[in-house]
């Protein structure tokens, strides 16, 4: 939507934003005359209404006798369109739901009154919603009701008749009564009552939602983790009539959190995203890269780990490049050659790359020049310096490439189980896996142990390495103890001390090669036993065949085989590897032990 006021300034007109908030918002009905003439016919029409509804994919309702019910067609190979237009022509209301998903220009409104709501202090507590009603000649939708959120009204096509009431009000006294025309808006807070109708003609309103944090959800989020107000109000286990105490609230540390939340659950908007990954290979030390139309991100440090919050998702990094992190997300553009510095060299490349492919920010230039050193950090204050080519050993990269430590949970039985698997969301690179395995194939042989070797011989059939931490394997030390950690805090409610045994360089060979049913608990540790597994794939997925790292649960599941996949999981969970039948399975194996489950 291309016009020159975006979000809340475009449906107020004249009226500030901010007197609007101050004076207006969840106080007064207001009638905006004229307030978003200029979307009229830009933003939404009956024929971008038909086409929605009649097309069929679309979420919509037929609203009659005050009661909305959702239109369904008789036949999924059969569009909507016959059952909708004999609804209407019966003097039904219809009514499209989650237009932001399926209109852009809608989709930029909401977004728009999203960011304006979070610059000026309303935490959202759901994204914007936008709803479009095509009421026919002298008809009415809903009855006289009252919404648990704010609405604006936006008049698209024709006239209808409004009244608002006083909230609590059961008299028909009205503190609004209008007819509105097109490029007028209405707003209507809360708990305030209203009906509208036409007249003789039809009209096309869009009703825009704002659902914003309320003190009862804030209260209700922040005491769901005291014990004591989960008991039941009543009942011989209730503490009785009486009203726990209340804990000290840290309210500024939840609403914090909350607004991370909030933007997080924004999803991002249409365009772009599928070209991303391309885009991204093609950046060099000095493209230039701007930051995508409404996409804003914050950064802020979250238990040791620099984060960059943005619609649609979170990105954790190594907590020594906080200083970038805070650049990036305050940029309009940049080229990775400006990146701030940090002390320390880190691939800045890399890290753009990784902003461009959630679609953060797009190259201004996609034609790369030949490749040169890359500008890395410098200490504060002194000249940036040119960072020497990549090296086969990690001993001069203290800083290792920039990783989103994000971990997201596949579907599959164990997705919605708090002790499920989950995998970092970006894979290892190629050049990762190849230094790894260079690293590790030169380490001494040791003989594949298991619980109750001699009760259970040939439990574990497979070649392994003990990784210890040294100028090459530092990085992957790192990358476990960071992704166990992750995933305890995110997941699992574990304590974890760190990494107490070395990690194992594994190759499972050809006919044969397996760990049959097991658990990594060690539950002869009663100091320190292994909570959190840790699992690198280091195989192209095609180049064995059986291998199989399955899961047990209340199904049997098979987990991701894709190279470079870092996969995270509870040590007592009972796993296993399936004979290799062709080919050769890598793997790397690392354990994060903790005080001992109770």
């Amino acid at each position: 939507m291309d016009t020159e006021k975006r979000g809340l300034a475009s449906v107020l007109g004249s009226l500030d934003v901010t007197s609007f908030l101050r004076m207006s918002w969840e106080r007064e009905a207001l009638l905006l005359r004229g307030a978003a003439a200029p979307l009229v016919g830009r933003l939404f029409t009956i024929d971008d209404f038909e086409r929605l509804a009649c097309g069929g994919g679309a979420d919509l309702s037929v609203v009659q006798e005050g009661r909305a019910r959702p239109v369904v067609p008789h036949h999924s190979d059969r569009s909507p369109g016959r059952d909708v237009l004999t609804a209407y022509r019966s003097g039904a209301t219809l009514l499209l739901s989650l237009l932001a998903r399926r209109c852009s220009p809608v989709g930029e409104l909401c977004r728009g009154i999203e960011f304006d709501l979070l610059e000026l202090g309303v935490l959202p507590a759901e994204p914007v919603s936008a709803n479009a009603y095509l009421t026919p000649p002298r008809a009415q939708g809903f009855d006289r009701h009252h919404d648990d959120h704010s609405v604006l009204v936006v008049q698209l096509h024709g006239t209808k008749r409004w009244e608002v009431f006083a909230p609590g009000s059961q008299d028909s006294e009205t503190l609004v009564s209008a007819t509105l025309e097109p490029g007028d808006v209405l707003y209507v807070p809360q708990d305030f009552p209203h009906v509208a109708h036409t007249a003789d003609e039809a009209s096309l309103h869009l009703t825009l939602g704002l659902h914003t944090l309320s003190w009862a959800d804030a209260m209700a989020d922040m005491l769901r983790d005291h014990e004591p107000f989960r008991r039941s109000v009543t009942g011989p286990a209730a503490l009785g009539p009486a009203l726990p105490d209340l804990p000290d609230l840290d309210v500024p540390a939840y609403l914090r959190e909350r607004r991370v939340r909030c933007i997080v659950g924004l999803d991002p908007l249409p365009g772009g995203q599928l070209a991303a990954g391309s885009a991204a290979t093609a950046i060099a030390p000095d493209t230039t890269v701007r930051r995508v139309p409404l996409m804003p991100s914050e950064s802020d440090s979250d238990h040791g780990l620099a984060r960059l919050t943005f619609p649609g998702g979170t990105l954790r990094l190594d907590g020594r490049l906080q200083p970038v992190v805070d650049h990036v997300s305050k940029a309009e553009s940049f080229t990775p050659r400006e990146l701030p510095g940090v002390g320390q060299h880190y691939d800045a490349v890399e890290l753009t790359r990784i902003l461009v492919r959630h679609n953060l920010f797009r190259p201004v230039d996609d034609t790369a020049g030949p490749a040169s050193p890359v500008l890395t950090a410098a200490p504060a204050g002194g000249p940036a310096t040119a960072a020497a080519p990549a090296s086969p050993t990690r001993a001069e990269d203290p800083v290792p490439r920039p990783r989103d430590l994000t971990l997201v949970r596949d579907s599959g039985p164990s997705a919605g189980h708090h002790l499920g698997w989950m995998r970092l969301r970006e894979r290892l690179t190629a050049a990762d896996c190849d230094d790894l395995v260079a690293a590790c194939r030169g380490l001494p042989l040791t003989a594949p142990t298991t619980v109750d070797e001699a009760g259970h011989p040939g439990h574990r059939r497979a070649e392994t390495r003990y990784v210890p931490k040294g100028p090459r394997t530092e990085w992957i030390y790192r990358l476990v103890d960071s992704v166990a950690r992750e995933a305890a805090r995110t997941a699992y409610g574990f304590d974890l001390s760190g990494i107490t045994r070395a990690p194992q360089y594994v190759e499972y060979l050809p006919g044969n090669g397996h760990f049959h049913r097991h658990n990594d608990y060690s539950h002869d540790q009663t100091d320190s036993p292994r909570k959190i597994t840790v699992i690198v794939q280091l195989s192209d997925a095609s180049s064995y065949e059986g291998g199989g790292l399955q899961m047990f649960g209340v199904d049997t599941e098979e987990l991701p085989r894709e190279r470079g996949s870092v996969l995270v999981f509870p040590s007592l969970i009972d796993h296993r590897v399936t004979p290799v039948t062709q080919g050769l399975r890598r793997a790397l194996v690392a354990w994060v032990a903790g005080p001992r489950l109770r």
